[in-house]
């Protein structure tokens, strides 16, 4: 009786250790994984858009126009080259590649656009209405196939061709 107690409290005790070991005690959890940092401009411009590259996107740059038909979000890109010329005030001109992208926007898509030179992160349905009040902002669009993940507005001087 003895050597059944002693072998009922050793497997007690695995037991418990088990469970705080299986459980991630002491780590910040929401739901089933670890809480996201703040989605800020900074964050996606430097820290998410890596990460996308890495997990294979793809990026272009251009003029970005969205609209919502039916719930769902459909992106056109305008693509836009940015080539430098010391024949302009700026040191630089936007040139039309004379293509377009159709896309649809990812599940969870991040957007920042600039305001008083800040990015600042909207929704799909702020960024509507702030791009048809600003056409000719020039984007970086972080693409997984035809799938706009990340769209974040770029200066002209961050994107030039040589």
């Amino acid at each position: 009786m003895k050597s059944f107690t002693k072998f009922g409290s050793i497997i007690l005790l695995l037991c418990v250790f088990c469970i705080f070991i299986l459980s991630g005690c002491g780590e910040e959890k929401s739901g089933n994984t670890l809480d996201e940092p703040e989605i800020t401009g900074e964050y996606l411009s430097e820290e998410y858009s890596r990460q996308l590259l890495t997990d294979g996107a793809e990026t272009i740059t251009g003029f970005v126009d969205m609209e919502k038909s039916d719930g769902v979000y459909k992106v056109k890109v305008t693509e836009k080259e940015v080539v430098p010329n010391s024949s302009y005030d700026e040191g630089y001109y936007i040139a039309d590649t004379n293509l377009i992208k159709n896309l649809s926007l990812g599940i969870e898509p991040k957007i920042a656009c600039l305001s008083d030179g800040e990015l600042i992160v909207q929704t799909p349905d702020e960024f509507i209405k702030y791009s048809k009040k600003h056409p000719n902002q020039l984007y970086t669009i972080y693409m997984m196939g035809v799938s706009a993940e990340l769209i974040i507005a770029t200066s002209p001087e961050d994107v030039i061709v040589e």
